[in-house]
């Protein structure tokens, strides 16, 4: 036996050793990492590794890493049907791969924990055989790496639905990313922008039946639906499922959110920064989604003299939807668009003034745009807007400016119900209990109730028609921007619009600012 392999069999038995959780555990432990853009490749890689051994000095067992924030210039190659089949840890042939994956491999290894990034990979079909190749051309893609413990990579996902990013390529084939571990919990993983399609946010829970789904994203959170803890814990919600969601810190141009949550028990850690920041968050998470025993950090708030700094954009279409104002008191309005009914019970109690935000209801049926592509969408929601203006819905008002409270609030949604798509094993339709505070975080499902959402988990059940939700305030708010249900019909969806000439450029353009600062004057 050579020395270097007897090297690697004391380590894996020390590995062993040191193991964390087992199969037998209620519980596993994850760290996510909310980590601030930089442009430097040497330093992001020492901070990795730094990262990665504070996770696991904290008995983590798995830890995930933001999108694209670790080798921004430098695209990887991740042979998983070549070479990594036969010298799968990085770290003992350091003369075969990049820095990047030997770097990570070694403190994988060092460190006795699973790692989660996610790179700008490289495919150079001129030469590669080892991969799906459709054109003799070089592919960038967005790609999740995973590595066990022992430094080896385990699995590689690329992203499908992309945000933009017209220098990469979506992934040629539609493969989703699933890997098991040594504790007994099966991961799903996906990254940003693909939490907002049916493939594969919700078909790899549904023909899965996975528990745990890992998300490395670069948010730019959107109000009054879509800012990144309240999407996250939303998805959370209502997948029932423990997310793992690490997001990359730019607060300048409005990225920021990480956390790890858990089904119906909420958040067990997160934040949502107004700063500048890499943050380490680490929770205890129960192998049963929602089972929440004993103490946990929760939201993480912010210095309310940083709070504002975070910067968040408001969906355009929202003027444009049926609405009407709410005044204070108690009232019931019913309001419809097409086969979308919202019911709305208020009662709102307005302090000693006349100035101040007010309160508008909305309901949507149809289409909203993002990032070029149609996306079916169904609504219902209670919003702050500045003035009487529906333009000026929604406004995210400051803690000086608290102006009401919302003694009762009950929305009653008949809406399209869910079926399962047989080709595609999972349900056509979600809906996401989504909710706003003015300080970024969503209220916490233990001051409402979510009821009517049973999905269809059988081609048998029935398909089409309509079902009645309810999602109703527990108990009295004084700092909601928005409450409502955000359903996503996936069925309704385009494809994304024909590329301009002019993408790509734009596209590096917006690159400078993210990573290096640079606005164009």
């Amino acid at each position: 036996m050579s020395r270097l392999t007897t090297l690697s069999v004391l380590l894996c038995v020390l590995h062993a050793s040191t193991q964390r959780s087992t199969p037998a555990d209620d519980h596993y432990v994850a760290a996510v990492v909310e980590y601030q853009v930089s442009n430097d490749v040497s330093a992001n890689l020492q901070n990795y590794a730094n990262l990665i051994k504070d996770a696991s000095g904290q008995n983590a067992d798995i830890i995930v890493f933001p999108e694209l924030t670790l080798s921004r210039g430098r695209s990887v190659v991740v042979p998983i049907h070549g070479i990594l089949k036969d010298y799968p840890v990085p770290a003992l042939r350091p003369d075969l791969y990049d820095e990047v994956l030997v770097t990570i491999s070694s403190a994988a290894r060092q460190n006795a924990i699973y790692v989660v990034i996610n790179i700008e990979e490289l495919v150079d079909c001129t030469h590669d055989n080892s991969e799906y190749c459709p054109e003799p051309e070089r592919y960038l893609f967005n790609t999740n790496v995973v590595f066990d413990r022992t430094g080896a990579v385990i699995d590689r996902y690329r992203k499908i639905n992309l945000f933009g990013e017209y220098t990469r390529m979506p992934a040629l084939q539609p493969d989703l990313g699933v890997f098991s571990t040594d504790f007994g919990v099966k991961f799903g993983h996906f990254v940003c922008f693909d939490l907002m399609f049916q493939v594969p946010a919700v078909q790899l829970v549904d023909k899965y039946n996975l528990t745990d789904i890992i998300f490395p994203t670069m948010w730019f959170s959107e109000m009054p639906y879509l800012t990144a803890v309240q999407i996250q814990e939303a998805y959370a919600y209502s997948m029932n499922v423990n997310f793992l969601g690490a997001g990359a810190n730019n607060v300048r141009v409005g990225s920021a959110g990480s956390g790890i949550y858990s089904g119906k028990a909420g958040a067990l850690v997160s934040t949502m920064p107004g700063v500048p920041t890499t943050r380490l968050l680490v929770a205890k998470v129960p192998k049963v989604p929602g089972k929440v025993s004993g103490t946990y950090p929760g939201p993480i708030y912010d210095d309310p003299s940083t709070q504002d700094d975070l910067v968040l954009i408001s969906d355009p279409s929202l003027p444009s939807h049926i609405t009407r104002t709410l005044t204070p008191g108690f009232q019931e309005i019913t309001l419809t668009d097409k086969d979308v009914t919202c019911h709305f019970k208020v009662r709102l109690n307005k302090r000693n003034t006349d100035t101040g935000y007010h309160y508008r209801a909305f309901v949507q049926d149809g289409t909203t745009t993002y990032s070029r592509r149609p996306l079916g969408v169904a609504a219902c929601l209670v919003v702050a807007c500045k003035t009487d203006d529906k333009k000026s819905c929604p406004y995210r008002f400051k803690h000086n400016e608290e102006n009401y409270e919302i003694d009762e609030l009950e929305i009653s949604m008949t809406t399209y119900r869910d079926h399962y798509n047989t080709s595609l094993h999972c349900s056509d339709i979600e809906y996401y209990p989504v909710s706003l505070r003015n300080n970024k975080f969503p209220l916490s499902p233990k001051n409402f109730t979510f009821t009517g959402t049973e999905k269809m988990n059988s081609i048998s059940e029935v398909k089409g028609g309509f079902t009645n939700l309810s999602f109703k305030m527990s108990k009295p708010q004084n700092d909601i921007v928005a409450f409502g249900v955000w359903g996503r019909l996936y069925n309704r969806d385009g494809g994304p619009g024909e590329k301009r000439e002019d993408d790509v450029a734009n596209y590096i353009e917006l690159e400078e600012v993210i990573y290096e600062g640079k606005i164009k004057t």
